[in-house]
Parts: structure tokens; C-alpha cells; sequence
């Protein structure tokens, strides 16, 4: 844990985290139980776990396990079930904060493309399918796990836990990291139109009131240059918004069993669902990155550019020809002559201060007068 944090503040941090999980678990399962499982495709302590992995480090896995152990019990679910998807959920946040908080020292921005690649990487090949094995590894423990319904069961894991990361985590720390999307009236303008334009395309494009005969694909070619304008003219929370806002109104008509992936197979609805809601978000991601990435670097550009603007004014100054008075020893300066601290305090902002140095010592000593003693046992001690 980190030191700095007093042990009281760890306390209260995981037992919030503890429970804020356990309630949204349960709340998943609840639904799930309801909708036929669809509501597993968002599983949002997932989300909450990766959100507090990469603010506060690996420390979090505590938190994380205790919330999935509780949850599991509170399900029925025998206790190596809930040991083990405790287990399988805790060293996911305890990898997670270890590689992208506490390894770095910082937590991961979102406006530099080589952390979202890795935070993408992880999650996707490494992280989510160890969580998935040891999902599927106590539900086969309860002998929960169909016989045939491995690969079904565990993509629905991996989709739930996938998505309800990237829609979460991205958005959350974005807002965070970038709190003021705009600051100028026009700014706010532009950023209210997107708004609106990007509610307009999620309801009638990707929602459960979408126009009919609509193709969702047609509906990605709508929505792309949203992302695009979002990415571009805009910090990367409010690009990543975009995406997420598309993807949850994506998710919620198919959850209600409308819009345009109405009354196909349950099978194809995920499928497309799934790529809508990747490409959404994963645009989003990578766009938001990319610019977020290009405006940091114009801004290290103009501040160099600034300090070598400085270096030459004054390397300029110092080739300026400087006319001192040979009597007095003052600085000819704007029209004026003056004392030379104030010719470099006003040109050159240096400050001055005073001292004495050793020959300036020893010449005081010479020159101050001696007691009469002093005098004549110097005078016989120079005849001697």
C-alpha cells in the first residue's frame, strides 16, 4: 500500500470499494436472472475494479476480493466457487494496478497512444482471459458449466467483463483528467451541437428508436465522423464519451429486444452488437490518443520554442555595447548613467548583492590606524 496513505483512509477506500461492488454485482445478476442473461454482456464491477486498479495501484485487489467473495455468497454459490472467482477477479485489479499505477508511478493517460495500446493489450490477451478461466473454472467446479456450453458460456464472461471496462474506465478517468471540455463561448457552442448530434445518431441510429430499415453498419458510417470531430476539436473525455454514449444506447435496445437488431437470432444480435460497440469504443480510444498525443506535443514544441526565443534575446543582449565611465565606474543606460546593480538588475534581471573579498580585506587591515604601542614595536621590529 501506499505509505503516504494512512492506514484508517486504505481502510475506508476498500470497504467502499467492497461494497460499491458487491451492490452493482448483485444488481447485474438480478437483471441477468430477468433478460435472459443479455445483461451479463456489461458486467460493471468489472469496470469499477479497473477504475480503482489504476488510480490506487494494486492495493485495490482487497477490496475487489471481498466484494466478488460476498456477492458469490450472497448468490448461493458454494464457498470454493466464490474463493476461486474471488481469486480469479482480485489478481485481475492486483495486475492491472501493479502494471499501469504502481510499475509507472503514475496512472495511465488517455492522450498517450502507447498507454491505451497497452491498457488495450492487457485487458484483451492477458488479463480477461485469466479472469474468464477462473470464471469458468469454479463454475465447472459447481458443476455449473454445461456439458457443450464452455466456449458459449465463456465468451458471454469475456464480453461482460470486456465491455463493461472499456465503456467505464475510459470515461471516468477521462472526466477526471480533463474536467473542463471547453472554455470559450464558441467552444461550448460546438461542444453543445456534437452533444446533440451524438444523442440524435445513439437514439435514432444505434437505440431502441431507430429508424426503420436501418443496417447497423449503415449507422457506424453515421456515427464515425462524430468520433472523428470529437477527437479532433476536443479533449479525449469528451471523444471517449461519444463512443461510450453510442455504445450504451447500442446495448440498452438490444437489452429491451428492440431497435435495428430487432428479431434477428440471439446469436447474430450479440455478434453485431459486439463489433458496434468495439468500434465505437475502440475509436474513440485510439482517435482520442492520437490527438490528445499531438496536441501535447505541440504544446513541448511552442514551450522550447519559447525557451530558445528567450536564450537568443539575451545571448542579443550580451552582445550590446556597454559604455562604463572610466572616473566614477557607472553605466551609461537609457540616456542615463547609473549604478552598475541597477544597469544589470534593469537589463538583465540579475540581483546583486555586496561582499568583500581577501584583497579588499587585507587592504582594509593596512589602512586602519594603530594604537601608538602597536606603531613603535612595528618600527623597532622593521629596524631589527
Amino acid at each position: 500500500m501506499n505509505e503516504r496513505r494512512p492506514l484508517w483512509s486504505w481502510a475506508l477506500l476498500l470497504t467502499a470499494l467492497a461494497t460499491v461492488y458487491y451492490g452493482t454485482g448483485r444488481l447485474c445478476i438480478g437483471i441477468s436472472a430477468q433478460v435472459a442473461n443479455v445483461s451479463w454482456m456489461l458486467f460493471i464491477p468489472a469496470g469499477l475494479a479497473l477504475i480503482a486498479a489504476l488510480l490506487w495501484g494494486r492495493a485495490v485487489a482487497i477490496g475487489v476480493f471481498a466484494g466478488e467473495f460476498a456477492m458469490t455468497l450472497a448468490s448461493n454459490e458454494p464457498p470454493q466457487v466464490g474463493l476461486l472467482m474471488a481469486t480469479g477477479n482480485g489478481l485481475d485489479a492486483a495486475l492491472a494496478g501493479w502494471w499501469f499505477h504502481d510499475r509507472l508511478g503514475r496512472r495511465i493517460e488517455f492522450d498517450r497512444l502507447r498507454d491505451v495500446v497497452q491498457l488495450i493489450l492487457a485487458e484483451l490477451l492477458v488479463l480477461q482471459p485469466l479472469s474468464t478461466a477462473m470464471g469458468m473454472l469454479a463454475l465447472a467446479s459447481a458443476n455449473h458449466l454445461p456439458a457443450g456450453q464452455l466456449w458459449t458460456t465463456a465468451s458471454a464472461w469475456y464480453a461482460a467483463n470486456v465491455f463493461a471496462i472499456f465503456l467505464a474506465a475510459p470515461a471516468a478517468l477521462g472526466w477526471l483528467r480533463w474536467s473542463r471540455p471547453a472554455r470559450t463561448r464558441a467552444e461550448w457552442v460546438e461542444l453543445g451541437t456534437l452533444g446533440a448530434l451524438t444523442l440524435l445518431a445513439a437514439m435514432f441510429g444505434a437505440g431502441r428508436w431507430a429508424i426503420d430499415g436501418l443496417p447497423l453498419p449503415v449507422t457506424l458510417i453515421v456515427v464515425f465522423p462524430l468520433l472523428v470531430w470529437a477527437a479532433v476539436r476536443f479533449v479525449p473525455s469528451v471523444a471517449v464519451t461519444v463512443g461510450t454514449t453510442l455504445g450504451l444506447f447500442a446495448f440498452d435496445a438490444v437489452l429491451a429486444g428492440q431497435g435495428p437488431l430487432a428479431g434477428i437470432a440471439v446469436a447474430d444480435r450479440m455478434f453485431y452488437l459486439n463489433v458496434f460497440m468495439g468500434v465505437c469504443i475502440g475509436t474513440s480510444l485510439f482517435l482520442g490518443a492520437a490527438m490528445g498525443e499531438e496536441r501535447r506535443h505541440e504544446a513541448e514544441q511552442a514551450r522550447l520554442i519559447g525557451e530558445l526565443k528567450s536564450a537568443v534575446d539575451q545571448v542579443k543582449r550580451l552582445e550590446d555595447f556597454v559604455t562604463f565611465c572610466a572616473w566614477t565606474g557607472r553605466v551609461r543606460w537609457n540616456d542615463q548613467w547609473v549604478s552598475v546593480e541597477q544597469f544589470l538588475r534593469e537589463r538583465y534581471n540579475v540581483t546583486v548583492s555586496h561582499g568583500i573579498s581577501e584583497e579588499g580585506i587585507a587592504k582594509l587591515l593596512a589602512d586602519m590606524p594603530r594604537k601608538p604601542g602597536e606603531a613603535g614595536a612595528a618600527g623597532a621590529n622593521a629596524e631589527s
